[in-house]
């Protein structure tokens, strides 16, 4: 995986969903702009008080570019993107210090390698990609049509309870349609603007999504099984985002990984699942013995 072909920028559509709701009610003061390299959004990030600018991809993992910063001796990490976790050779930085805004995140070790071929292609320094990994421990999320990342508060914490209790009543025949491999019911889970992101590509809209859960993992049911738990959970507006480690076994493999995923509640008041983007973290070959 080329980090550079890896940065389609496809900035996480869930988080950039709704600048509208409670994420606009957040004080001007704390939101961060969002400036462009050519068409890529960047933000600028101060690293131990030295600004430096951080392209912006929440479907990655956090990198250094290694001409920025200096770095160890080579070592074997995973870094994951829109297109699954793959294993490369990259140097470690030891950060004592990474602020956006005014959230700050101190101790980090990070992966570096060359970057430079990004910003090249944009005409502008690039000096890492930051990743849904570190926007997740600052609690930021990321609103295009506004241009600013601004903090992840979701009013009242009782608000987030609320909607994920009606979200999992909703969900609950989908893990069942899914075990079952039933593509009538399980389409009735997706919004017609699902957008489903996998380490086998992206997929856009209800029949699409569907044509590839069916090739991919319903022609294992009834030896399908399904299973989920949920991370943080925030609210925005009429969407809620979480994210959760998974599980999925079939006939032929043990699957394990991570992911996040948007739902929309729709005119019924039925929540719906908008984005997905799933993560592998192992595959293994199921145990003949079950």
């Amino acid at each position: 995986m080329k980090p550079s072909a890896r940065v389609g920028v496809s900035v996480f559509l869930v988080a950039c969903l709704l600048g509208s709701g409670r994420a606009q009610t957040h004080d001007k003061k704390d939101e961060i702009p969002i400036e462009r390299c050519d068409r890529l959004p960047v933000v600028t990030v101060k690293v131990a008080g030295a600004p430096r600018r951080f392209l912006l991809d929440t479907a990655a993992t956090t990198i250094l570019n290694r001409k920025s910063f200096a770095s160890g001796g080579p070592k074997q990490v995973e870094i994951t993107s829109w297109s699954g976790t793959a294993a490369t050779n990259a140097g470690e930085v030891s950060l004592s210090e990474v602020q956006l805004g005014t959230h700050k995140l101190r101790d980090l070790k990070l992966p570096a390698i060359d970057l430079s071929p990004i910003g090249r292609a944009c005409g502008g320094q690039i000096d890492g990609i930051l990743g849904v990994d570190l926007l997740d421990q600052m609690g930021m999320t990321i609103d295009l049509k506004r241009r600013v990342a601004v903090p992840a508060q979701a009013g009242e914490p009782g608000d987030s309870a609320d909607a994920f209790a009606e979200v999992e009543r909703d969900m609950g025949p989908c893990d069942v349609a899914f075990n079952q491999g039933d593509v009538k019911a399980m389409a009735e889970c997706f919004d017609p603007e699902i957008i489903f992101y996998t380490q086998h590509g992206e997929y856009r809209g209800r029949q699409e999504v569907m044509r590839y859960l069916s090739q991919r993992y319903f022609k294992f049911a009834p030896k399908l099984h399904y299973e989920a738990r949920p991370h943080d959970v925030r609210l925005f507006g009429d969407a809620l985002w979480y994210s959760y480690d998974f599980w999925i076994d079939t006939s032929e493999e043990h699957l394990t990984g991570h992911g996040m995923t948007m739902c929309r509640k729709d005119a019924g008041g039925r929540w719906r699942i908008l984005n997905v983007h799933n993560s592998l973290t192992e595959s293994t070959a199921a145990d003949p013995a079950h």
